[in-house]
């Protein structure tokens, strides 16, 4: 029996569809893939391991006589080119398969298998209650006061300091007087100047960043709902590109793509045109098929700036048509009839 395996672009990055031809599908989905010689030789859903694992499908569907199951980035970002093992348990089915070197593959964070469970909210702590101060004993009583003993003014005692006293007095109420009635009146002390206070004004408010700006720290799905249409899509996407973040591109790339704006169309196109092709950004391998694909749908929805490259890439694949590539013949045919 002969698997295939593909590309599914149907989904996102990272997602691969194994073609089972003439195979029923069946209820049950769950496959495994064994690979032989290795110790941890079962694929599970966190990386290989040596215990079998049985895996589920992100979709199984019937097309015709054939059986085709989609895998996820999950697994497919374990899958190294090579031979490996196909087990279908539902049907008895064991087969060999070869994993191909054009499978995409997503390197970014993928979300959690599981929710963790929310940490229980811990109650605040009651402030502590300060202690009361401890009770003062009380003061002793002071000691019975004594009689003070004035002791009796002597008969035959002098009055002379008395009448001296008295006269001082009445030369300082004369001196006062005197004083008062001739001495001009103080002017009167001019009062603090009170300078009125105007109304504050009030600082001027901060301007909201930008929606771009904003996007650069948001997830994609984030990203994509809060834009305002696909061409804003298009730009976070280049944004994404020149901080060396290739993955979050193309896939923001692909979905202003899918809403009709034709520039994201041309910018995947040269993401796969093995003309200037990059390894890494975000793929292994060029894909001169895929490339001739989004080339003619971006010139299709109006995009001026996909003629040259596309012009280019023709002008490629005739040269490799005529070296004896058939594949460059058959996309020649396709895109270019």
């Amino acid at each position: 029996m002969m698997l295939r395996v593909e590309n599914d672009r149907r989904f996102s990055l990272g997602h691969a569809r194994i073609t089972l031809a003439g195979v029923q599908a069946p209820s049950d989905g769950g496959f495994r893939i064994v690979r032989e010689g290795y110790a941890a030789a079962n694929l599970g859903r966190r990386g290989w391991q040596v215990q079998e694992e049985k895996l589920s499908p992100v979709e199984i569907r019937q097309e015709g006589a054939d059986t085709v199951l989609v895998i996820g980035p999950r697994l497919t970002r374990h899958l190294e080119p090579g031979p490996l093992v196909f087990l279908l348990p539902a049907t008895g089915l064991e087969a060999s398969l070869f994993w191909p070197d054009d499978i995409d593959v997503f390197d970014g964070d993928l979300p959690p298998e599981t929710v963790m469970p929310r940490e229980a909210e811990i109650a605040p702590k009651s402030p502590p209650v300060a202690a009361a101060p401890p009770a003062l004993a009380p003061s002793p009583a002071p000691p019975p006061r004594e009689d003070i003993v004035v002791p009796e003014r002597q008969e035959g005692t002098s009055r002379m300091p008395f009448f001296a006293g008295i006269g001082l007095l009445l030369l300082v109420a004369i001196g006062g007087a005197t004083w008062w009635f001739t001495a001009s009146p103080p002017s009167p002390t001019p009062g603090p100047i009170v300078t009125p206070t105007l109304p504050s004004t009030p600082p001027p408010a901060t301007a909201e960043r930008p929606w771009l700006e904003r996007s650069d720290g948001m997830n994609l799905r984030d990203l994509v709902q809060s834009a305002s249409d696909a061409a804003a899509i298009h730009a976070a996407a280049l944004r994404r590109q020149a901080a060396g973040h290739h993955d979050d591109a193309l896939v923001l790339f692909e979905e202003a793509g899918e809403r009709g704006h034709a520039p994201a169309l041309t910018a995947v196109a040269r993401l796969y045109d093995p003309i200037g092709f990059v390894a890494g950004r975000p793929f292994r391998a060029p894909d001169p098929r895929a490339a001739a694909r989004y080339y003619r749908d971006a010139v299709q929805k109006g995009d001026a700036a996909a003629q040259a490259p596309r012009a280019a890439l023709k002008t490629w694949l005739e040269e490799q048509a005529r070296a004896g590539n058939g594949t460059a013949e058959t996309a020649l045919k396709e895109f270019w009839p």
